[in-house]
């Protein structure tokens, strides 16, 4: 069992720093979001894609050391959490202590990735109302301006310049 609560903790450590590297990579890319660089924004996407397959992979290697725990302790492999292999280790507190300092320190990477993930999507958000602004304002520009005939209780418009018919009036 020691040998298997131990394998569980290198893995924990193992995806431990990986959250490390993700959230360096996030923190990273919100000067890039700021200044509008798609190249560098494609960058570092790429290279946050390659931390989350690293974590993936190291995902289950952690599902399957917590498999072959709860099969030891009499649980169920499909819904064994570390918080339980935690609680089981209580007689033992040289695992136990280890386990519920990274279990503490993954929790604090997750909250801060999750919080630094919503003002990077706060951030996109904002450069993607800018950029239709912007496109509505062209779009604005290109239109032939109305002028607004009053007599009465009628309004017609009529608009400036040539206007475009695609009915033929001539015979």
């Amino acid at each position: 069992m020691a040998s298997l609560i131990e394998n569980l903790i290198s893995v924990l450590e193992e995806e431990s720093n990986l959250y490390e590297l993700l959230t360096e990579e996030s923190l990273n890319k919100t000067p890039v979001i700021v200044a509008n660089d798609l190249k560098r924004l494609a960058e570092a996407n790429a290279r946050e894609q390659k931390i989350v397959d690293d974590i993936t992979a190291v995902s289950h290697k952690r599902d399957k050391a917590l498999t072959e725990i709860a099969t030891v302790l009499g649980k169920d492999a499909n819904t064994i959490t570390v918080s339980e292999v935690i609680h089981a280790m209580e007689k033992q507190p040289e695992f136990q202590h280890p386990l519920i300092v990274v279990k503490d320190k993954m929790v604090k990477q997750v909250e801060e990735l999750r919080r630094i993930n919503l003002h990077n999507q706060e951030l996109l958000k904002e450069a993607l109302e800018m950029t239709e602004y912007s496109i509505n304002l062209v779009q604005s520009l290109n239109q032939v301006p109305e002028t607004a005939n009053y007599s009465g209780a009628s309004y017609s418009g009529a608009t400036l310049g040539s206007a475009r018919s695609s009915f033929d009036t001539k015979q």
